[in-house]
């Protein structure tokens, strides 16, 4: 055994940048497996729950930066959870309940698990890792989009395609996060101008061809922050001549956005969406409480209200150790209906005692992302990154309770935690 901990430790940043670079090809596999209706469960669903037991073992056994504590009391918590799920539903919905729980928990134990290694190790990862594994999902979504090949990112009604990927938003969500990093690198790297306009180009054709808001959203946030930066940048050092060449471009910008949006699966869906709600236009949204609730948040403030009056009629065990992901279960109107804000989802599914661990410890890495005193632009994007999915989590969902996309979050946070910055 101690043999195997020494391999472990010696190579543990390989395993981890292995593990990274294998996001999207298992999550195109799990897809397939899916959509084709192979197995019922999925290859990424295994590999990932594979490499959490992994990540556990090693923060418990080999890392010397413990975090067992931590880690005893989330088990416990889980542990707990499961009881009362076999007590109150049984064991027809004990696997379905901890594959989300687990799900749910993925992040709190990979920021554990990934700030004891970083820390330990002193790794820090390189931007091109980045880059690679955004340029993989863009052309998985990419090319099965050119060929005609890939899945539609809605089943009914709306425009668009996710490429081989199963979910529009698991991929927007990724996307995103990782946007600032990759105009850092289009702004900052000496690569050739082609490489950078066929990142660019691509980036764009795939973030308005899949159809959802999430990745524009990204998109809009990162070029207004960067727009601003610079500008005031460039005011300070009295370089006129770069505000004016700036200024040019994003007029150019917006001008190509005007003549090209209208004809993205994007701009299709927005008026859709529009038709639907019977509104001519868009500043009509914001006259009712319904129409905000089905535009802006595709009615999550429903679906809250909704589960909230569920988990007002739970047991006193259900309201202290969650209610599950599971509503009304053994009843006629049974729902398995999340949130899709994962705040709320956390807090009703995990009750008071799961959410006192899961904030305690997420908040916590935050804080400590946010203190570091680093004014370079990487660390700013890293706080962009995180930035953006705080706001995700509200907006779109499943990307802190998502192992999909939590992965990245956690590294990203850890990183910046430890000091130890995106290097080019």
């Amino acid at each position: 055994m101690e043999r195997i901990n020494r391999f472990l430790k010696k190579n543990i940043k390989l395993i981890l940048l292995i593990f990274l670079f294998s996001q999207p090809v298992i999550d195109i596999i799990s897809s397939l497996q899916i959509s084709y209706k192979v197995t019922n469960y999925s290859v990424g669903s295994i590999i990932r729950l594979l490499f959490l037991i992994f990540s556990v073992y090693y923060t418990v056994f080999i890392s010397k930066e413990k975090n067992i504590k931590k880690i005893i009391l989330t088990i416990l918590y889980l542990g707990l959870f499961g009881f009362i799920i076999l007590v109150d539903k049984g064991t027809p919905a004990f696997s379905y309940e901890m594959k989300n729980a687990i799900n749910t928990y993925y992040i709190i134990f990979e920021l554990l698990f990934l700030n004891s290694v970083i820390k330990e190790e002193d790794i820090k990862i390189d931007i091109k890792t980045i880059l690679y594994i955004f340029l993989t999902y863009i052309i998985l979504v990419m090319i099965p989009n050119l060929t005609h090949t890939g899945f539609k990112s809605y089943y009914h009604s709306k425009v668009g395609s996710v490429g081989w990927f199963l979910s529009a938003n698991a991929v927007g969500n990724i996307l995103c996060i990782l946007m600032p990093f990759i105009i850092y690198y289009i702004i900052k790297s000496k690569s050739n101008i082609l490489i950078k306009l066929f990142i660019t180009i691509s980036t764009l054709y795939v973030s308005f061809s899949i159809g959802t808001k999430v990745p524009i959203l990204g998109i809009a946030i990162v070029v207004i922050y960067h727009a601003i930066y610079y500008l005031i940048k460039w005011i300070k050092e009295k370089k006129y001549k770069f505000i004016g060449i700036g200024l040019s471009a994003l007029i150019i910008c917006l001008i190509s956005g005007i003549i090209v949006v209208p004809k993205t699966s994007f701009y299709k869906n927005i008026e859709i969406h529009k038709k639907f709600l019977g509104i001519n236009h868009y500043t009509e949204v914001f006259t009712s409480y319904h129409l905000v609730d089905h535009f802006i948040f595709s009615q999550r403030l429903t679906f809250l209200n909704d589960s909230f009056k569920n988990f007002k009629k739970t047991p006193i065990q259900e309201k202290i150790a969650g209610m599950g992901y599971i509503e009304n279960y053994g009843k006629d109107n049974i729902s398995l209906k999340t949130i899709e804000i994962d705040y709320f989802d956390i807090l009703l599914r995990h009750g008071l005692i799961g959410s006192i661990i899961y904030f305690s410890i997420f908040i916590s890495f935050i804080i400590k992302a946010f203190k570091d005193r680093n004014k370079d632009l990487i660390a700013k994007e890293m706080k962009l990154s995180i930035i953006l999915t705080m706001l995700l989590a509200v907006f779109s969902g499943h990307i802190i309770n998502a192992p999909t996309a939590s992965i990245f979050v956690a590294l990203i946070i850890t990183l910046l935690v430890n000091e130890k910055y995106l290097t080019e």
